[in-house]
Order: C-alpha cells, then structure tokens, then sequence
C-alpha cells in the first residue's frame, strides 16, 4: 500500500480534529470546504480506515483517527527537527568575547573565525587590547570568555597563580622566541645586538614591563629603562606598526604576521644569543567551558604561534 502522503495534508487532518468541524477548519485554513472535506476523504482512502465520525454537530476521531492524530503530530514535530532547528541554530552564531595583549597573530586569529561565521544572519563578537592585567580583569569581570597573554616563561608559575587566586583557570598556548621588529628598508644586514642597534629609536607600549625588555636585549649600560635614549611610548599596535613602517625605530615582537611586510614593511629578525622565551597562554573563568567557536579561535591562535618555533 502506497503512503505518499502530504505533509501540508497532514496539518489540515490535525487543524479538524482539534477543531472538531470541517467547517471551522476550511474557514480558518481559507480552503473552501468540499476541498477540505476531499482531502480527509483522501487520507481515508490512503490509511485504509475511517479517521472521522461525521454528524451534524461536527465531526469527532474514531479510534484510527485518534491513533493517526498522535502520528500526525509526531511526524510533523521531527519535520520541523530536519529543517528549523539547524535554521534558528544558524541565524545566531555563538558569540565570541576575547581580551587580549597587543599581538597581531592574536588578533589575526579573531578577524579569521569572525570571517568564517560573516554570513551569519545575527551576531555579535568583541574583542579588547590591554596589558596582562587588564586581560585577567576581563575574563574575572565577564568583559570577555577569553584571555591570551604573554610573558617571560620565567613567571609560569607566578601567573598560574595569580589567575587561581582570582578563580580562573590558566592553560599554555606555546613558547615563542622575542624578536627585533624593524622596518625592512630601514633594517642592515647585520645581526640586531645592543651595540649595532644604538642609533636606533625604541617604541615600546605604556606599561609594558621593564624586566621583559632588559632580559630581552641585555643589561642596561646607560640611558633609559631599555638602555635607550630615544624612546616613544604609545598605546595602540596600529600606531606601534606604522611608526616603524615610516622611521627607523625598532620594537621586540615576535615572528612575522600574515601582512606584517604587505602592509607595513616591517620584518622579525632574530635577537642573537637571547634566551628568553615567550610564554603565551590563556585564562577563562574556572568550571566554565569554552564555547565552540571560541574552541576554533584558540586552535588558529596556536596554529599562528607555533609557525614561529622553528626559527
């Protein structure tokens, strides 16, 4: 026995038996009344049995018709599983909140995943730039589900700690080798110690920890915090990157970005005989899992990071 049966068909027979009339039925699905009479005859015909009793007060479910109600029902509801559930899934993507140390690897990560979900009909996604602690407050504050960091590999245990006391949980992300980064036509093809970089200027951000930069490029001899006496100090990475892409000043980074040189002209060299290490990680708060979208971004910012360890 064939079952081709129409789905739109089967919310007319449910529209009848919870109206209990044809009649009603017809004029609230704005069919005329012997067509909608005609299709319930069909479904008769189809299942093989009388779904209806039919009366002048109405019409009430025979015991098949009570039976095809419920399937009716079950049918239409794992229809609506199929096709709207993944739709309303899909009209908001999971939003993504990060806090961040001024990367650009970092935040190349966050403009990947949020390329990746644009077509979304609704969403809404934050990311924030500040020095470490500001990133810790963030996630404890609930500014951002997310925060990555970096700092020297010396203070792990220190920072595990202080994300701990403040109930968060801290995982490492990857070791990176610091590095000079200089414009590429300001930049000599010498190797970028202390001496042969001291008719350089230094921009460095506001805040950023002197420990850092005097392991970085060595004991300090004279001049200012770094051993420089040409300094600029600046808050934004933008303005950090085209200051070194217009003057021959220099910062410590780490490995090249994707449009490092396309944009800016600006190239990592190697710090000869420095053996700091990087330490970048990340913190959310503890027991609360990471969304799946924010499981995709930290996958690209390790990814990105990890280019940089073979050099």
């Amino acid at each position: 026995m064939s079952y081709d049966i129409n789905l739109k068909h089967l919310e007319y027979f449910i529209k009848v038996a919870r109206l209990g009339s044809i009649n009603k039925a017809a004029q609230m699905l704005y069919v005329s009344q012997s067509h909608l009479g005609k299709i319930i005859h069909d479904l008769e015909e189809t299942v093989g049995a009388p779904l209806l009793n039919r009366s002048r007060q109405g019409v009430t479910l025979t015991p098949e018709g009570n039976e095809f109600l419920e399937r009716s029902v079950r049918i239409l509801k794992e229809m609506e599983g199929m096709h709207l559930r993944p739709l309303k899934e899909m009209e908001k993507t999971e939003p993504l909140a990060v806090s961040m140390t001024k990367f650009s690897h970092v935040m190349e990560s966050f403009i990947t995943i949020v390329r990746r979900y644009q077509d979304q009909p609704e969403f809404t996604h934050r990311l924030y730039e500040g020095q470490l602690e500001d990133v810790i407050e963030d996630v404890v504050s609930g500014r951002a589900d997310i925060g990555i960091f970096h700092f020297d590999s010396q203070r792990h245990e220190e920072i595990q700690m202080m994300a701990a006391a403040k109930g968060l949980t801290y995982r490492f992300l990857s070791y990176v080798e610091p590095q000079i980064v200089i414009s590429k036509d300001h930049r000599e093809k010498k190797p970028m110690t202390r001496e042969n970089l001291a008719n350089y200027g230094f921009i460095r951000y506001m805040g950023l920890y002197d420990d850092i930069l005097s392991n970085i490029l060595g004991p300090n001899e004279d001049g200012g915090s770094t051993g420089k006496k040409k300094e600029i100090y600046v808050t934004g990475r933008a303005t950090l990157m085209n200051l070194i892409s217009q003057t021959d000043f220099y910062s410590i980074g780490i490995h090249d970005f994707d449009k490092q040189l396309s944009d800016f002209r600006a190239v990592s060299v190697p710090i000869p005989g420095c053996e700091v290490k990087l330490e970048f990680g990340y913190v959310t708060l503890a027991d609360v899992p990471i969304s799946g979208i924010g499981e995709e971004f930290l996958k690209e910012v390790r990814e990105r990071l990890e280019r940089g360890q073979d050099v």
